[in-house]
């Protein structure tokens, strides 16, 4: 018999693959048919939701650093259980009432890029126009942070009142609790379900 008839030998790997392998093994489809009673997309996509996310947000984490110093204190008390470290444990437990009193939750929706251009069309009626090619790059940075504060705005949906003026306040205040606010927005358009942790069993 000629090569075209038991087909070209065998090269060094492929023989080593069906030494290992043995026979060319059945391979069995299992693919279910697919009908359009199995999936309808139009419904589906009619049921779609931009995604969101939540994020408390405190008004005094100024406190947290009364905190400190009262942990600073009880580390210097001669006896820990004595009068006085009872009072810390008091004024230490007052503060972070206080604390959680002044938390709001936030809740952010996911906001595409048709809408970004939106805003920014929204930006050159009001007289912010994107920077040209000539503009300084202070110019840049204060155009782009315009346009993240507004589509921010635009894009939380509790509490409903939320204006660009308030946040840009926060952020020139305490920039890491607006930094919570944009981590949950991206979190909102990239993966809004994205695996959390509860640990409820904890609670119980």
């Amino acid at each position: 018999m000629t090569d075209d008839v038991l087909g070209a030998p065998l090269n060094d790997d492929e023989q080593v693959i069906e030494d290992t392998l043995g026979d060319t093994p059945d391979i069995e489809d299992v693919t279910g048919e697919i009908t359009a009673e199995d999936f309808d997309f139009d419904a589906f996509a009619d049921g779609v939701r931009p995604g969101r996310r939540a994020v408390r947000i405190t008004m005094r984490s100024d406190l947290a650093a009364e905190l400190d110093q009262l942990l600073i204190e009880a580390d210097e008390l001669d006896d820990p259980n004595g009068e006085d470290a009872q009072a810390l444990y008091a004024r230490y437990q007052q503060i972070k009432d206080q604390i959680k009193a002044s938390q709001r939750v936030f809740v952010v929706e996911a906001r595409s890029e048709h809408r970004m251009r939106q805003i920014i069309k929204q930006m050159e009626k009001l007289g912010m126009p994107e920077p040209g090619k000539k503009a300084s790059q202070d110019e840049i940075r204060d155009w782009n942070e315009e346009l993240a504060l507004r589509r921010l705005a635009d894009a939380i949906v509790t509490p409903s009142n939320v204006s660009v003026e308030g946040l840009r306040k926060m952020y020139y205040t305490a920039e890491s609790e607006v930094n919570k606010l944009y981590g949950a927005l991206h979190d909102a358009n990239t993966n809004p379900t994205k695996t959390v942790d509860p640990n409820l069993s904890q609670r119980r």
